[in-house]
């Protein structure tokens, strides 16, 4: 029998990658710290990893809103991409408003003499003009905050940082925050013309609180500690899963016009796995190496190393580098007796449809 509940108006879950979600769990203390750090503190290059859904992109956004009213902050966003170094020059050219250079204008492209530039070629000596803006900047007493989602060993990342650590090393009040999972920000730090990003301040995404998960879901589920209790142990401290859940299951109840109860959970327990194993999963496990593949489906029945070792029909040697890029990469995480256990919710169910060739996610692993 149906009843009607009186669910707040508005939805207050947003599992789309990237954006703020109106509940916010466990970031704003580490936050609150970063923001103190950049305001207070000496320039310096943040990293800020984490498994993909962990809230890395969410988090960089965040930052960027609370910079974005400082007056004294010019805070620029970049995109992996060629060109970066201009596409910085014209963001700070265009925020600082500076007359030094009339050579950006308001088009996708522009031409000196024979050349035409787009947006994504380097322009010429754009590195002094790099140099002026930060002069200019500087003595205005205001500052810069360069934020990069999802880098990597690129050829745009390294041309970045490069020049970055050059303005730093001229004093100029610039700091630079970027995202990425930690393998790939682990190659970028080990390239050995950038060790300088070794001394970055690593900011690692933790999993949620538990009993954070808890009472939000029971703020927005009618105070029901039963359901609350539930759905937290289903997303595991997985920021996307924590938002996922909440959305599907907030819109399930207010379509139908249903309370909160076990029951009407279990009812879009499907809807949830899907969407997990589509959204996130299927991404994660494409992303990983045929051989970081062949251990996450090897301990799935053989957690413990010489066991999947044994699986994979390699060394315990060979093996332990794949143990360690899953542990890194916040995949699995050391258990009991040798062991290891996947991390993310629901992560083994996905795993074992991953071998099943009747499921849409089946991925063929020949040992």
């Amino acid at each position: 029998m149906k009843r009607g509940i009186e669910l707040q108006e508005r939805n207050p879950f947003n599992p789309t990658f990237g954006n703020v979600p109106p509940i916010f769990l466990d970031k704003q203390k580490v936050i609150d710290e970063l923001i103190d750090e950049i305001q207070n503190g000496y320039p310096q290059p943040f990293f800020v990893t984490g498994v993909r859904g962990s809230g890395k992109t969410s988090f960089l956004t965040r930052i960027s809103q609370i910079l974005n009213e400082d007056p004294n902050c010019y805070c620029v966003d970049l995109i992996n991409e060629e060109g970066i170094l201009t596409s910085l020059a014209r963001k700070l050219y265009r925020d600082h408003g500076s007359k030094l250079s009339k050579i950006f204008n308001v088009f996708e492209s522009i031409k000196i003499g024979a050349v035409t530039l787009t947006k994504e070629t380097e322009i010429p000596n754009v590195e002094e003009m790099l140099e002026e803006l930060m002069q200019s900047i500087q003595k205005q007493g205001k500052y810069v905050v360069i934020t990069v989602d999802e880098v990597n060993d690129s050829k745009a990342i390294r041309s970045f940082a490069q020049q970055y650590n050059s303005l730093k090393r001229q004093n100029y009040p610039i700091y630079a925050i970027m995202t990425g999972l930690p393998d790939l920000v682990l190659d970028l730090q080990n390239n050995e013309r950038l060790t300088f990003l070794l001394r970055s301040r690593k900011i690692v995404m933790q999993p949620l609180d538990n009993l954070d998960m808890e009472n939000a879901y029971q703020d927005v589920f009618d105070g029901n500690f039963e359901v609350a209790h539930q759905m937290a142990g289903l997303t595991n401290g997985y920021s996307y899963a924590f938002q996922l859940l909440g959305d599907i299951y907030f819109r399930y109840l207010k379509r139908q016009q249903l309370s909160p109860s076990l029951d009407n959970l279990n009812a879009i327990f499907n809807q949830y796995e899907i969407t997990l194993f589509n959204n996130a999963y299927q991404k994660i496990f494409a992303e990983v190496s045929e051989g970081d593949r062949k251990y996450l489906v090897a301990i799935l029945d053989h957690p413990q190393l010489s066991a999947s070792a044994q699986v994979m029909g390699k060394g315990v040697s060979y093996v332990s580098q794949y143990r360690k890029r899953m542990i890194d990469r916040g995949l699995v995480q050391p258990s009991t007796y040798g062991k290891v256990r996947y991390t993310l919710p629901l992560f083994d169910k996905f795993i074992e449809q991953t071998q099943n060739p009747n499921s849409e996610f089946f991925w063929e692993i020949n040992y």
